[in-house]
């Protein structure tokens, strides 16, 4: 199988304008983000896909492959499906690029769900352990079936956990997809639902369309860059591995 990692990113955001630029131990996280992607070694190629040229000029400059990619996509998936249609594969991987320490295990577990051949839309899940964080709406939670595949996902807390006291797992939603080819066609095809809109999900598209998304456990954890505030608390950890 032919696997192709994308790195969606945007200069626009209303809360970090040009976060993938943003300056990290004197590289752009755009870079970090890319370091690590390479590392995963089921990759045959690793693309940033942006629509700013401010983006694109300094992926060339670091010698990072790039495409440039329209500038009226909705989501990370749509921009991902123009890369399929420029770049032959069988399956894309979705990287979120504002996760400069994701670690290259959690790119290779979202790949081996594949071995299932039936599977054809894949994302990964991690228990939550501090309770804040169950009830933290910038923590996007997940719950699935028995056999892995997506029930729902919230920026509430689910499941609620009001039967007498009884707690059961929750787990967080790490926002890294993969998808075969045919399959990130059909759902840039799919109109947008009212529960995708109301919760700002796009997976949600997929499940209320009636589509499986199977997810898989990971023991890793994410440290993404939301705000400005974050990139010293990135640099702290990134200094004591260099």
């Amino acid at each position: 199988m032919k696997i192709i990692g994308v790195i969606p990113a945007r200069y626009n955001s209303s809360r970090f304008e040009g976060k993938p630029l943003a300056d990290i131990c004197g590289k752009p996280m755009i870079w970090w983000v890319y370091q690590q992607a390479k590392k995963v070694k089921e990759f045959s190629a690793v693309f940033v896909a942006t629509d700013d040229e401010r983006i694109e000029k300094v992926c060339q400059d670091y010698g990072i492959e790039v495409l440039m990619t329209a500038s009226t996509h909705k989501t990370g998936t749509d921009r991902v499906a123009e890369v399929a249609r420029q770049v032959g594969g069988d399956l894309f991987v979705n990287i979120q690029g504002d996760e400069p320490l994701i670690e290259p295990k959690m790119i290779q577990q979202v790949i081996e769900i594949f071995k299932d051949e039936s599977v054809y839309f894949g994302t990964l899940k991690k228990e939550i352990k501090d309770r804040d964080a169950i009830q933290d709406m910038n923590t996007v939670k997940v719950v699935t079936d028995l056999k892995g595949d997506a029930l729902y996902f919230s920026r509430s807390a689910i499941p609620s956990n009001i039967k007498n006291g009884k707690v059961t797992r929750t787990y967080k939603h790490i926002g890294i997809y993969a998808y075969k080819r045919d399959f990130l066609f059909k759902y840039t095809t799919l109109p947008q639902t009212e529960l995708e809109i109301s919760e700002s999900l796009e997976q949600l598209r997929a499940v209320e369309h009636g589509y499986k998304l199977r997810v898989h456990e990971t023991e890793f954890e994410t440290i993404g860059v939301d705000m400005p505030e974050h990139i010293a608390f990135v640099e702290d950890i990134l200094k004591n591995k260099l």
